[in-house]
């Protein structure tokens, strides 16, 4: 069920956050994809740039502090239900082997 309630998330999210993304972000992102990451960084190199950088945000959201992150995303999130299971989605509450909180 998780992923389901993650799917809506970012089906609600991404139109809001996606024109702020950068044109240099390739990850996760509607019509994009690995293949054209590498494209780009081959015109880079023709073009005479040296370096390019990959960034793992893979353990991001188990570090990044989650009451900013929430004071952010209600900025532009205005529907504190929406705030609220994203809240409960980076919080999941942890059972016993009884089933108890």
């Amino acid at each position: 069920m998780d992923r389901v309630v993650q799917q809506a998330i970012a089906q609600i999210l991404m139109p809001l956050y996606e024109p702020q993304f950068s044109d240099h972000s390739y990850g996760f992102r509607p019509k994009r994809n690995a293949h054209q990451a590498l494209t780009k960084c081959k015109d880079y190199i023709t073009e005479g740039y040296g370096y390019a950088v990959d960034l793992d945000l893979e353990k991001f959201f188990d570090k990044v502090n989650h009451s900013k992150l929430i004071e952010v995303l209600s900025r532009t999130v205005t529907d504190g239900r929406v705030v609220s299971l994203i809240h409960k989605q980076l919080h999941p509450q942890h059972h016993d082997h009884d089933g108890k909180t």
